[in-house]
């Protein structure tokens, strides 16, 4: 038996089957679509400079397929990606880092605080203020010094000696700002911070008055040759906040195939006490100087003065003295019928420039020169530059040239007189305490 199909129905089966084969390929063509959206950068896959953004599923809603006789209706494609960033995840290239909050305050403990220009706060100890330097001692990065003009603000509960204006001194608990100084205490009082001159600890020990630095220098050599080169310089210096006391040291010893051709030294001792913001008085100044080879065994000289600062920046700092002077010296040979020692008053006038070139090199330039008879050397000038490098927090690297001149030395017991000037050039290690 036949099957046969009426032109009618063939037609209708015809479309049928179209309308279907086109329903499925959009049905491919939409997953597609919605596979690729997923997978693209920026879309929902990580990449290493795009953040992952939320994709909503696709959806496809209302799928409705109508037949009959007549047609085949596909209505309502809908597909919604929801593509768009969330607010709580960052846009490309943004940063969530923020400068510190400069309205923060340290909290109220038994610790010292410092904030830098920067906005960072340091905890620990402050060691002295003065000569536009902060000392501050902390647990971690152990004695740091700063520029005071670092410095934005200072918190410290415990009593500090402070002198400022024309010498005024106040003591107590202390709030320094970038305008201004507060003193707590029964009675609190507040100045401008540029009249402040100096700060240190009140009751603190004895030992915390107190810095110094040590340079050591040694050199050798052998062959045709044979020579040995020892020298050092060492300060000691104590402050408090009207007073300064300074103690330095000075030698070189040196030897050509064992035979010595230097061996000098030379010890002095300053003491200063501030009358104003840049004047201060020299109460006394002592110096003890030994050298053979000048034909002096040792000299002694002690002087007061007037010491002025006629340069006070951060970064350089220039300061002169002058005053009566007193020396007695001593010869080492002396012609038949010449005194072996003498004494006459002087003229006495030094100089130190202190330029911070960088935060790591110094350049320091001193000069003292003495005036007196003629009989006891005329003038002698003592002549001084130091570049210092610092290597770490506490130890550095100096370059001292030195320059001795005396104008009239005394001749020896043989006839000889001795050169007019003497220079030294040391290199060394210096530590600093």
């Amino acid at each position: 038996m036949a099957l046969r199909i009426s032109p009618e129905s063939n037609h209708l089966c015809q479309l049928v089957a179209g309308d279907a084969r086109r329903l499925t390929r959009s049905w491919r063509a939409l997953t597609t679509a919605a596979g690729l959206a997923l997978a693209t950068p920026g879309f929902g896959a990580e990449t290493g400079d795009a953040p992952p953004l939320t994709a909503t599923p696709v959806v496809v809603t209302n799928y409705v397929l109508v037949t009959n006789i007549v047609q085949v209706t596909v209505t309502n494609y809908l597909v919604s990606t929801n593509l768009g960033a969330s607010p709580n995840v960052p846009a490309p290239g943004a940063t969530s880092s923020k400068l510190p909050d400069l309205s923060w305050v340290p909290p109220e403990d038994r610790f010292d605080w410092i904030q830098l220009k920067s906005g960072e706060w340091l905890k620990g100890r402050i060691k002295a203020m003065q000569e536009r330097k902060l000392e501050f001692d902390s647990e971690e990065m152990e004695l740091q010094t700063f520029d005071w003009k670092n410095i934005r603000q200072v918190r410290s509960p415990h009593i500090n000696d402070l002198l400022y204006g024309e010498r005024m001194l106040v003591a107590g608990p202390i709030w320094i700002t970038p305008d201004q100084v507060t003193v707590g205490g029964p009675e609190p009082r507040t100045f401008p911070r540029s009249e402040l001159q100096s700060i240190t600890p009140g009751g603190a020990k004895e030992r915390n008055h107190w810095s110094g630095k040590l340079v050591l220098g040694m050199s050798l050599s052998s062959g045709n040759t044979k020579s040995v080169d020892y020298n050092a310089t060492a300060g000691l210096q104590r402050r408090t906040p009207d007073t300064r006391f300074r103690l330095d040291y000075l030698g070189n010893i040196s030897s050509v195939n064992d035979v010595q051709s230097a061996n000098n030294e030379r010890i002095s001792a300053e003491f200063d006490y501030w009358l104003s913001r840049r004047l201060y008085v020299v109460t006394p100044y002592l110096e003890y100087f030994s050298d053979p080879f000048q034909n002096i065994k040792r000299r002694a000289t002690g002087n007061v003065g007037l010491g002025y600062d006629l340069v006070d920046h951060p970064n350089l700092e220039w300061n002169i003295t002058a005053g009566p002077a007193y020396q007695y010296t001593w010869f080492d040979s002396v012609a038949a019928g010449e005194t072996t020692s003498e004494g006459a008053a002087a003229l006495v006038f030094s100089s130190r420039f202190d330029w911070e070139i960088t935060r790591r090199i110094d350049l320091l330039l001193e000069y003292r020169g003495q005036y007196t008879r003629r009989e006891l050397g005329e003038t002698f000038h003592h002549w001084v530059t130091t570049l210092s490098v610092d290597l770490t927090k506490r130890f550095e690297l100096d370059v001292s040239l030195v320059w001795d001149r005396t104008q009239n030395p005394t001749p020896q017991s043989d006839g000889t007189v001795p050169n007019q000037n003497d220079f030294h050039l040391i290199v060394g290690l210096g530590v600093r305490f």
